[in-house]
């Protein structure tokens, strides 16, 4: 039985019912020490096992030609993802030959791609998805490669850790070849009932410090893309939008409206830019200014710190409800019409949501209610508050991620069909 390579990252959701609301957090991923599970499981034989070449390419500069491969067609590539509920986009991948099916949510707060492992010496360690949870198995593919070099991350609620393998991945018609990916034989207990069984990392690893290169990275590396660039259109359940469509090398004009406004990133290792101000149309004496944010596919909601969510909250005139240790806001039907634009300025640029778009998000525990789509967090002391927007601005807002140039983008979205 084969047992290398690691696992990493966990993509957080919000889940409603009538009567529950949980909102686990979207906070940066940590790195961690090594499981003792997971050092328990490393054979001595795996652990001097020779570890593939790293590319020789560097991941292209800003306004930098990627790497072309004559065999290959650079082109623009979409990914048609499905939605859950509002809750989670995912899609499928295909690891190893012959391939493997495996449903990946795709997460810009994350570098890591990984997928559960068939090798779990130990099912009550990998806790299974309603029983149906996709596995890859390394023993199957004819072009996997041991790596062997174990991994964990912590994230929220709880573990991700295992081994690191190295196969192909393909989807959007392509294959990612000598992909480098964690297996995962520790999950935690938050994954029973998601739809995605793994996770495929947007985010940026920290190649100097020995980390791999990201999924997308390859891509643009193995001159499969033409541009170091991927973008979001995020449609809503219930309506009759098209398909949730993430584009890579590129953007997709289909899907918004208008020109982009674009943000410098203010941090290496995150889409973190600055808002110049948080603002209601219909109020000159409320601003939130300079403010930190991140654009979040592990977060459903519009997170930010707690003192100021709930001073943006009570101004709405949303009540208050304690859940727990959470402090969550509702709207009644009646107020959604009167609300004003929640205003983000961007580079001097407004970027406007209605009430609509963050305030009648999840039905209530009672009939015309709605959870408001803005929720608060507490920072640690000494860690700088960073708002995060998370699905319900990014339906909104059609968002260009520009890995090359280090900016992110902003357009209107296409518009919706909306039914409440």
């Amino acid at each position: 039985m084969n047992l290398p390579a690691a696992a990493v990252l966990l993509l957080t959701l919000v889940t409603v019912s009538a009567t529950h609301i949980s909102l686990p957090f979207s906070p940066a991923r940590t790195m961690t020490r090594q499981h003792k599970s997971v050092e328990k499981l490393l054979e001595p034989s795996r652990r001097n096992q020779e570890r593939p070449q790293r590319p020789n390419q560097t991941f292209p500069k800003p306004n930098q030609s990627p790497n072309r491969n004559s065999q290959t067609n650079a082109k623009t590539r979409d990914v048609y993802l499905k939605n859950f509920y509002n809750k989670l986009y995912f899609a499928s991948i295909t690891i190893g030959t012959p391939e493997q099916k495996i449903n990946v949510a795709f997460d810009t707060g994350s570098a890591i791609t990984w997928v559960p492992s068939a090798h779990c010496p130990s099912r009550r360690l990998l806790h299974s998805i309603s029983g149906i949870t996709k596995e890859y198995n390394n023993e199957s593919s004819s072009t996997y490669k041991a790596n062997g070099k174990p991994f964990e991350v912590s994230y929220g609620a709880g573990t991700v850790a295992g081994y690191r393998s190295q196969d192909n991945v393909a989807f959007a018609g392509t294959t990612v070849r000598n992909q480098i990916f964690g297996e995962a034989i520790i999950r935690p207990k938050m994954f029973a009932g998601s739809m995605n069984d793994g996770i495929l990392g947007l985010g940026f690893s920290n190649i100097d410090e020995g980390e791999e290169f990201t999924v997308f990275d390859n891509m643009v590396i193995q001159g499969l893309l033409p541009a170091p660039i991927f973008s979001f259109y995020l449609n809503r359940a219930g309506t009759d939008d098209p398909d949730s469509v993430l584009t890579l090398g590129g953007t997709n004009p289909d899907y918004y409206n208008g020109d982009f406004t674009f943000a410098n990133l203010t941090a290496p290792d995150r889409w973190q830019f600055e808002i110049d101000r948080i603002q209601l149309s219909n109020s000159k004496d409320f601003a939130l200014s300079k403010c930190q944010a991140v654009v979040d596919t592990g977060s459903s909601l519009i997170v930010g710190p707690s003192n100021e969510v709930d001073a943006l909250n009570k101004r709405l005139g949303a009540k208050p409800l304690q859940r727990g240790d959470r402090k969550l806001y509702t709207f009644d039907r009646y107020q959604l019409n009167s609300l004003p634009n929640l205003e983000f300025i961007v580079n001097g640029q407004k970027l406007s949501m209605t009430s609509r778009d963050y305030a009648a998000q999840f039905p209530g525990m009672r009939s015309g209610q709605f959870y408001s789509g803005i929720v608060g967090k507490e920072f640690q002391r000494g860690e700088t508050p960073v708002w995060s927007l998370g699905f319900s601005f990014m339906r909104t807002f059609y968002t260009q991620f520009d890995k090359g140039n280090r900016r992110i983008g902003f357009a209107k979205a296409s518009s919706f069909i909306r039914i409440y």
